[in-house]
């Protein structure tokens, strides 16, 4: 991960019951909200990047 000077902080909107469903994903991986939603737009884009 980038140290917090390469980090920047955003707004997003998510439907309620998708942060819900969020918080409880990250806890049972004992990691943060943030860490959880930075691993996925990761993967994503890793993900896309190999198409």
């Amino acid at each position: 991960m980038s140290s917090n000077q390469d980090q920047v902080t955003f707004t997003l909107r998510v439907p309620a019951a998708l942060q819900e469903a969020a918080k409880t994903h990250a806890k049972q991986e004992h990691i943060s909200l943030n860490s959880l939603i930075v691993r996925l737009l990761e993967r994503e884009v890793a993900q896309k990047g190999k198409q």
